[in-house]
């Protein structure tokens, strides 16, 4: 059991680290964070300044490795914001494809 929750705490720390990384160096808006917005204002959610930056987040990365960290971190923060899960996919696969 102690294993579980080393490797769950270890997971979460490379995500946070992870996650910080992409939000510090996040700049402006862009297309990539407009198809993710629009797409969730299409599912009638507000576009708030928080959800706008998850969706950036998701667009931003380089190479494999931090795309899957920016992913993971758009999808579990618009879903913190009260996006349900499948929209937050579909928006965060918006952000990423758009590239």
């Amino acid at each position: 059991m102690n294993r579980k929750i080393a490797s769950a705490v270890a997971s979460l720390g490379v995500f946070v680290a992870g996650s910080t990384v992409s939000l510090l160096t996040a700049t402006t808006a862009s297309a990539v964070t407009g198809q993710c917005v629009s797409y969730l204002q299409s599912k009638t959610y507000m576009p708030t300044n928080e959800r706008r930056d998850y969706c950036y987040t998701g667009g931003h990365f380089s190479g494999s490795a931090d795309k899957g960290i920016a992913y993971q971190a758009c999808r579990i923060g618009l879903e913190g914001t009260g996006v349900r899960h499948s929209d937050a996919v579909k928006a965060c696969d918006w952000a990423q494809t758009s590239v």
